[in-house]
């Protein structure tokens, strides 16, 4: 996809154009679930991965900041979110392969609104957040900066990032405690 191309594209998801949005999706879903095959191996966590990335990538698109190409963007993000999951999987093993008997009906509308209410909870949480807090977080979280480039970009140091980071998750814990 041309550089003209995709800047026109993150302009349009930015201004909440669904038409970029899928445009995005159609363009990069596949290939984005074979490069994460590669860390996670197994096919259904990949495209997980990948459906969540989108999910981000539409809930923040008024935030997005994207830098260099919308290629390097999806496929950093993608690859850290592979890494989080890879983790989150070595601390609990016991897990693995009980995802799809937990995750909640989508035909049950009791089980909608939960996740209508938590997703609330979730946006609530980051806006109440102190506004260095919550920018160090979403370039951690969202574009999938490490903290050394974070800490350039905002003349922090790697210290006082790590901190402001680990505030933001305490918060994000704290706050959706009654949903986990």
């Amino acid at each position: 996809m041309e550089r003209q191309e995709q800047k026109a594209l993150v302009e349009g998801l930015q201004a909440g154009d669904r038409d970029a949005f899928n445009s995005i999706f159609r363009a990069y879903y596949d290939s984005l679930v074979n490069h994460c095959v590669r860390f996670v191996v197994d096919a259904d966590a990949a495209s997980d991965i990948v459906q969540s990335f989108f999910v981000k990538l539409w809930m923040m698109r008024d935030r997005l900041d994207i830098r260099q190409s919308l290629d390097s963007y999806c496929f950093r993000a993608v690859r850290n979110m592979s890494i989080t999951y890879i983790n989150k999987e070595r601390v609990r093993p016991e897990t693995s392969g009980q995802v799809l008997d937990e995750e909640p009906d989508a035909a049950d509308p009791s089980s909608n609104l939960y996740v209508d209410d938590l997703e609330a909870a979730y946006q609530r949480i980051i806006a109440e957040m102190p506004e260095k807090r919550r920018q160090v977080f979403m370039m951690s979280r969202f574009d999938g900066l490490r903290n050394a480039e974070i800490g350039t970009r905002l003349d922090l140091s790697v210290k006082t990032v790590e901190a402001h980071v680990t505030a933001a998750l305490k918060q994000l814990r704290e706050g959706l405690k009654a949903y986990l």
